[in-house]
């Protein structure tokens, strides 16, 4: 499979459109009130006060996003057998149907979460100072906010989304990209390459400190 082909099998129905959408929407929506809640506080004449940049501690964080994240991933999972057996047996399709529905949900949260700190974490490494740095010390996974941090954050996320709009389309409430190229392997590689990074995923799910 050429390099063109493989972009083309594992783009889900919705396009790539409504990704950059969505992360203009979110990742702007985090960024303005990051800026803005530390311009509120410079008003403070209290140098430890952080009224604002800590509310956003209250509404976000990594480690949240993090659990959404692996229970879509889990659930993605155990939509992989489902929608395979779907597929050839039809008293299956309604039930897989709703599961994979259910299964986009948490997708859909974990990426406008994502897209919000990553909007926060890009304010805050344009405009640092002592009030705004207690967002990325006290509550996100981040030491700092880094050009890193903020890379690892739009890959993990941008998987996220593949992952979720190739499970479930909205429209027309089918799976596509990803998810059909799973489902449209022959078995002989399929299963044994599903196992085998299921096996890992769980493993590191169960073994995380």
């Amino acid at each position: 499979m050429t390099k063109e082909a493989f972009l083309k099998a594992i783009t889900p129905e919705s396009g790539f459109n409504d990704l950059l959408a969505v992360y203009l929407n979110w990742a702007g929506v985090g960024f303005v009130c990051a800026i803005i809640a530390g311009r509120l506080d410079n008003f403070s004449g209290i140098s430890y006060a952080s009224y604002y940049t800590t509310s956003l501690n209250s509404a976000i964080g990594v480690k949240f996003w993090a659990l959404i994240s692996i229970i879509g991933l889990l659930l993605f999972c155990l939509s992989l057998p489902l929608t395979y057996l779907s597929e050839h047996f039809n008293q299956f399709k309604l039930s897989c149907q709703r599961f994979r529905f259910f299964s986009y949900g948490f997708f859909l949260v974990a990426f406008d979460e994502g897209a919000l700190i990553l909007g926060i974490l890009m304010a805050n490494l344009v405009h640092s100072n002592e009030r705004a740095e207690l967002l990325t010390s006290k509550s996100f996974l981040f030491t700092e906010a880094s050009l890193f941090s903020i890379i690892a954050l739009i890959i993990a996320n941008s998987l996220l989304w593949l992952l979720g709009e190739s499970l479930y389309n909205r429209q027309h409430n089918n799976y596509s990209g990803v998810v059909k190229l799973i489902i449209n392997s022959p078995l002989k590689y399929s299963v044994p390459a599903y196992l085998l990074l299921t096996g890992v995923f769980f493993m590191l799910v169960i073994n995380q400190s």
